[in-house]
């Protein structure tokens, strides 16, 4: 047989032992996202007092309301300002997290200029994320077409004007949460750990029952026992991320941007469990033990998925370890979800570049898995 049908065959094999053991491994796909999610999905969700400046330029019966609204509730403390320039300072300056800007137009029925603006730091993302949907549900009593939302650069934000067009916040969108934030950055991780897991050690186990060594000296083609174990892993993955979203999404998280949102996590899915699945066989056809295979495993995963932004955003990172995000293919994994799940939208130029670097990220890996395989068997 040639090396599809071979691999097809042995595609088959892999995926009736996960069936066997369907229970463990829905167990195990399982615990990981609920672990982080119960830990670290409400987090923002305690915060109170929140310092916001208020620049009330309206000042007629609808503003008053909606900063009286404000005011009462808990999460925010309200810092009343004369002006926008004097608010925008205390923004600069940390005295504030958020600065409010009522504009003379307040109420306005024009989707396109609205009459409320939000200029907000990139330095405090938890109590960002906490906040902004506050303000939103407030002001859409007054504005249902929304808010106009700015993050703040803190060496230029006194030039900031009031008018102009909506820009949305490079950390989160303005009807997300820290959940979504972080779902975005656990599927990532969940395809990461389940891809790494599910081929490299059932490789190393079956090596060591003499299975491997069966299917050498039988006439199928070599190449057939990775490429089976690849696309068995990616397979694997695709369900422990479907596993994962469902979990996230019993928690609140929601994909705005539908069922075409879905297809791209699903696309990335493939793509990284592909990668990892590939990296699992290289490192699988040098490693002889399961423990010392399962220590590479996490020192491997872990550290991709804190540099990747998977818990707080890249730009919270030190600058050292900034650098590393950028060659880190999980933060490129991590971009396209969180668009496709905050956002609602991801640009073309940000599509293009970010499959490119995964599309390359995983053939140069499956080239080193097929060529560490042969290599071990030479």
């Amino acid at each position: 047989m040639g090396l599809i049908e071979d691999s097809i065959t042995l595609y088959r094999r892999e995926m009736l032992i996960f069936k066997a053991n369907l229970k463990t491994n829905m167990v195990r796909s399982l615990i990981f996202p609920l672990v982080i999610i119960i830990f670290f999905g409400n987090i923002g969700n305690s915060i109170r007092n929140t310092p916001v400046a208020v620049v009330n330029y309206a000042n007629n019966a609808q503003s008053l309301e909606f900063m009286n609204a404000l005011s009462a509730d808990q999460t925010i403390n309200i810092v009343s300002e004369t002006n926008q320039q004097s608010a925008l300072n205390m923004l600069q300056l940390g005295n504030v997290q958020l600065v409010v800007i009522i504009l003379p137009n307040f109420p306005s029925s024009d989707p396109s200029n609205p009459g409320i603006q939000v200029y907000y730091s990139n330095t405090q993302p938890t109590t960002i994320s906490a906040v902004l949907p506050v303000i939103r549900s407030y002001a859409q009593h007054f504005e249902p077409s929304g808010i106009s939302t700015a993050s703040s650069i803190p060496s230029g934000i006194a030039n900031m004007q009031s008018s102009g067009g909506v820009s949305s916040s490079s950390l989160y969108s303005t009807t997300s949460n820290y959940l979504d934030f972080l779902i975005g950055g656990l599927l990532a991780m969940v395809i990461v750990f389940s891809a790494l897991f599910s081929g490299g050690i059932a490789y190393i186990s079956d090596r060591q029952l003499g299975i491997i060594k069966a299917f050498l000296i039988t006439p199928i083609n070599k190449n057939a026992i990775v490429a089976s174990r690849i696309l068995s892993g990616a397979t694997q993955g695709l369900i422990t991320v479907l596993l994962a979203l469902v979990v996230g999404m019993l928690f609140g998280a929601r994909i705005a941007m539908g069922l075409m949102g879905l297809v791209y996590i699903l696309v990335v899915t493939l793509i990284v469990g592909i990668a990892f699945s590939a990296l699992s066989m290289a490192v699988a056809s040098r490693v002889k033990r399961v423990d010392a295979y399962a220590m590479f495993a996490q020192a491997i995963g872990l550290p991709l998925w804190f540099i990747s932004g998977g818990i707080v955003p890249t730009a919270s990172l030190p600058s050292w370890l900034s650098v590393f995000s950028v060659v880190d293919p999980l933060t490129y994994a991590t971009e396209i979800n969180r668009a496709v799940i905050m956002q609602g939208f991801i640009s073309t130029t940000q599509a293009v570049t970010d499959f490119s670097v995964l599309l390359a990220f995983a053939a140069i890996l499956v080239v080193i898995g097929f060529s560490s395989f042969k290599s071990t068997i030479e």
